[in-house]
């Protein structure tokens, strides 16, 4: 008897601008796990256009045979009057709501994963890891590494980014790490900068389990901005520059508008142009 191939759920969040891009998250990530892997985005649709919806649901068909693509609403007035900022809207707020809306899905883990990424490795690797009786497993905020302190946190854990996680659904609802994540964000208005992923970092600090660097390679990281705090780190951010697993184009930078001199660059743009969307896309 052949045991069934557990779904695996990948959470994203996009707006209108957003979503010729998310079309070239789910490409590569498709095309690395092969056209039978059965995968579902979970889309969290902020004003998708219905134009939009029908192109990434064609793409998500153009490379796989068990994919299949849902679009889901968030309570928006819940995050309305957070800190945005000119590349990080209200719609990066919309993941804390994710595990607790999913819970009835009976999902062990969930992926998520940002929409300005670049797959280059099966992300079943990464979905499969063990995440060690912490409630998410991602990968260190290299230019972040200390900001425990300025969150108000007496730790000397080290900060993630949150443009990757794989999160224990169960552990994370327990726990009620949404609510947390909430509250922090309500209270502590003035100790934030980088949005949800400070309160996220507030809230699971210690709880967290740290991945290769190599499957959330920011910018930071491919443009070794910053010196690594152990050696073990720094062996990881070598490693994770020679051989990425997802290229993440985090800041104000990406390869559409002002990036420069990324190794990752040309390649993004020539699968960006070559997508579904290169209609409404100007070639750079």
């Amino acid at each position: 008897m052949f045991s069934k191939i557990e779904e695996i759920p990948v959470v994203t969040a996009a707006d209108e601008n957003y979503a010729p891009y998310l079309s070239v998250m789910i490409s590569t990530l498709l095309d690395k796990t092969g056209r039978k892997t059965p995968i579902r985005f979970i889309i969290i649709d902020d004003e998708l256009s219905v134009s939009s919806k029908e192109k990434l649901i064609q793409t998500v068909h153009n490379y796989s045979d068990a994919a299949v693509i849902q679009f889901v609403k968030v309570d928006e007035e819940i995050y309305e009057d957070f800190l945005v900022s000119d590349h990080i809207t209200t719609t990066a707020y919309f993941r804390i709501s994710m595990p607790k809306m999913l819970a009835e899905k009976n999902y062990r883990k969930i992926l998520y994963i940002d929409s300005d990424t670049l797959i280059l490795e099966d992300i079943q690797k990464l979905y499969q890891q063990d995440l060690a009786g912490k409630t998410i497993g991602a990968i260190i905020d290299p230019g972040q590494t200390e900001a425990l302190e300025r969150l108000g946190i007496d730790s000397d854990d080290y900060y993630f980014n949150s443009g990757v996680m794989v999160i224990d659904v169960e552990q994370w609802n327990q726990q009620h790490i949404t609510e947390k994540t909430i509250d922090y964000l309500k209270n502590n208005g003035d100790k934030i900068i980088y949005h949800d992923q400070d309160a996220l970092n507030a809230v699971l600090y210690e709880n967290w389990h740290p991945f290769h660097p190599r499957w959330n390679m920011q910018s930071s990281l491919i443009f070794d901005k910053h010196p690594a705090p152990t050696k073990r780190y720094d062996d990881w951010y070598k490693e994770g520059r020679k051989h990425p697993a997802i290229v993440h184009f985090t800041g104000h930078d990406k390869p559409w508008n002002t990036l420069e001199g990324h190794p990752y660059q040309e390649k993004y743009m020539d699968l960006l142009n070559k997508s579904i969307f290169m209609e409404t896309v100007k070639v750079k």
